[in-house]
């Protein structure tokens, strides 16, 4: 069996060498395991890292996540629980006195990422101070939690340096896989990944900024 849902599970912001302009909004996600009855309703919810965040910020996510509902997969005629990861996505806007806002994006199911990580930087996009450009990874997860198959989206004349970059990366990624009746299966999940070239130190993952500036408000 095989599940592809139709929401985008994206996570990642890969930022070589990204501008220190502090007041520039950045997203971030926050991922919540949760266990969907056969009304596709959540039963049980817990949120990953929760130590990691303020308790009124997990009481919202765990608030939003409680309305979610999904179509209940179908095994033999019959609806059953699927237990899967739901991924709520930010933007954050710092302010000059180091506090800011936080907007939420929205929602997706999918497995949830265990172990990410990037490959090495293109050289050649490396070089090329500017440079900017995006590109869509979509990874079929297998039962075992890594990826299948990886197929790289882009826009004409993307570079293959880049589209090799999105490939290499998904590959060495784990995943919690989701369960339907309690068994894995298969499932999708999709990571744009953004890119910019620039002069300042690489910084790939702001989710230190985001949770100090949850500890501010």
């Amino acid at each position: 069996m095989k599940i592809k849902m139709c929401w985008a599970a994206l996570s990642l912001v890969a930022l070589q060498a990204v501008a220190a302009d502090a007041a520039a909004p950045y997203p971030v996600s926050v991922w919540t395991r949760v266990l969907f009855g056969v009304d596709g309703k959540p039963a049980e919810y817990t949120v990953v890292d929760e130590d990691k965040y303020p308790a009124k910020f997990v009481e919202n996510v765990k608030s939003r996540v409680a309305q979610a509902k999904i179509q209940p997969p179908v095994v033999d005629g019959k609806p059953v629980t699927m237990r899967s990861g739901v991924e709520m996505r930010f933007t954050v806007t710092p302010n000059a006195e180091g506090g800011g806002s936080v907007r939420v994006d929205g929602l997706s199911v999918g497995p949830i990422p265990l172990n990410r990580s990037l490959a090495n930087y293109p050289a050649d996009i490396a070089a090329n101070g500017g440079w900017e450009g995006q590109v869509l990874g979509i990874c079929t997860v297998g039962v075992n939690g890594r990826c299948k198959t990886v197929d790289v989206v882009a826009q004409p004349g993307m570079p293959d340096s880049v589209r090799r970059y999105a490939k290499a990366s998904l590959d060495g990624w784990v995943f919690e896989p989701q369960l339907v009746d309690g068994k894995p299966v298969e499932s999708e999940y999709r990571l744009l990944m953004y890119l910019n070239t620039l002069d300042s130190t690489p910084e790939d993952f702001r989710q230190d900024k985001f949770e100090r500036l949850l500890k501010k408000k």
